[in-house]
């Protein structure tokens, strides 16, 4: 996949086969709709250490050992075809049983052969097939398939949202932010944690520097925390702490980098880094042929751990701290007990009841008890105050930090211990002022009457909570 970008692919299909029944992975065709190559430099991408791009640091390349290093490592036999014209299609391989037998001294001379599937549909490209798979960690095709969209997704993400398209059996990989911070997350997005470091680190034998870049995300803890473990998992949430390695657009390591002596925590899956850096620098991130794993130089840990281990740390405080406040805000607050003593007071509402009848007859004939309370603070996605919800017999009621006014009041009172009388009165002026601005905004009669309803009920509710 790397040599397909580099050859300008705009389109690369990942196909696994299945060998019958039992789901079981017979073969991986990866086709791509790059330049193709011409005979030589077909039977040198086949050789160890056979490269056009030897130590190139324009792209992925470098090493020359990625075609047949990855293909063999996972398979026996290796089969490339390639073309610069759909009916010129060329054919080489390398097969490790022919080798160890003695049978194959030498790559092959290309010959003649369309690839599988017949005439290409692309002017230009190549089709990889590894077979005989024989080394693979999971060799079902759907666990295979949902690995490697999880992989692939995240390894070449900044590639898939440059435009290149990757599918595996058909179906499009999308890319895969481990940050959560990218448009792609659906979910309540992480926060860039400030803007990102930069470290001028001299290229190795040169006068001249390359600027490595470091930027942390903090994860929404009251978004998220409540989520299921399994979605957790799935999301990539828990266990996934850590450094992302960018080298070059595309990930190649992944890991517990650049953080002194800080030990790795539960707490840490909720913030996360991300490292990039140009190939000039192989030599002092220490990459290694398979461009999946780096050994950091003693000379960058020197340079770039202090400021990552102290940001780290921070983090992880900020993270501790935001569970400790959950944990207290899952124990009822005074006002939440004021609440609940002086529901049993009021009418149950009319939905609760219609729930009770149309859940168990018997049931509706038993008096309700009060509700249950549950104030929530957390950031919502709209500009409303407070969002209130009936679940079962309580209710919740999630109320808005975001808003202004938890902005510039409510959340400064939080954190006061005494509060002057003059400042609460106009805390609760603005709030019956906001509220009447509102109810007079109403054009419609029929709405207006409603809200003027709503209006005196909540004043009866509010009198039996202070009664």
């Amino acid at each position: 996949m790397d040599n397909a970008i580099e050859a300008q692919a705009s389109t690369i299909a990942v196909d696994v086969v299945s060998n019958g029944e039992l789901g079981e992975v017979s073969a991986i065709r990866i086709t791509d709709d790059g330049h193709g190559m011409i005979p030589s430099v077909l039977q040198t991408a086949l050789q160890f250490g056979g490269s056009t791009r030897f130590n190139s640091r324009d792209g992925f390349g470098r090493f020359g050992m990625g075609l047949p290093c990855s293909s063999l490592s996972i398979a026996q036999r290796v089969d490339v075809y390639t073309w610069t014209l759909p009916r010129s299609a060329l054919w080489s391989y390398l097969d490790a049983n022919e080798v160890s037998s003695g049978g194959l001294n030498a790559i092959p001379h290309p010959e003649r052969s369309m690839p599988p599937g017949g005439l290409p549909s692309t002017p230009s490209g190549t089709a990889v097939v590894l077979s005989r798979c024989d080394r693979l960690d999971i060799s079902n095709i759907s666990h295979l398939e949902r690995k490697l969209h999880a992989q692939l997704g995240r390894i070449f993400r900044y590639p898939i949202r440059r435009g290149t398209r990757i599918t595996i059996n058909g179906q499009e990989v999308k890319p895969v932010d481990p940050l959560f911070v990218a448009v792609e997350v659906k979910q309540a997005r992480a926060k860039p944690f400030g803007p990102p470091l930069l470290f001028p680190i001299r290229i190795p034998g040169l006068e001249k520097t390359s600027v490595v870049q470091v930027q942390f995300s903090e994860l929404p803890v009251g978004a998220w925390h409540n989520l299921p473990n399994a979605e957790k998992r799935q999301l990539g949430i828990s266990k996934g702490a850590g450094v992302s390695i960018i080298r070059g657009g595309r990930e190649v390591d992944h890991g517990w980098f650049f953080m002194g002596t800080k030990r790795r925590e539960n707490y840490d899956d909720w913030w996360r880094c991300e490292v990039h850096y140009e190939p000039v620098l192989d030599e002092v991130f220490g990459l290694t042929h398979t461009k999946q794993r780096v050994q950091p130089a003693e000379l960058l840990e020197h340079i770039i751990t202090p400021d990552v281990e102290a940001i780290a740390r921070t983090l992880n405080a900020r993270v501790r701290s935001a569970f400790a406040s959950l944990k207290k805000d899952s124990e009822p607050s005074p006002s939440e007990r004021q609440a609940e003593t002086g529901d049993v007071l009021i009418e149950p509402p009319a939905i609760l009841k219609r729930r009770r009848v149309s859940d168990n007859h018997e049931s509706s004939s038993k008096p309700l008890r009060g509700l249950r309370y549950h104030l929530r603070r957390q950031q919502l996605d709209s500009s409303v105050l407070f969002q209130p919800s009936l679940q079962a017999d309580a209710l919740d009621v999630a109320l808005n930090m975001r808003h202004a006014f938890c902005d510039q009041f409510y959340g400064k009172l939080m954190g006061r211990s005494s509060l002057r009388g003059s400042d609460a009165a106009k805390l609760i002026d603005l709030l019956i002022l906001a509220y009447s601005r509102a109810e007079m905004s109403i054009s419609n009669k029929t709405a207006r009457k409603f809200a003027r309803r709503f209006r005196i009920l909540w004043s009866d509710v509010l009198s039996s909570f202070l009664s």
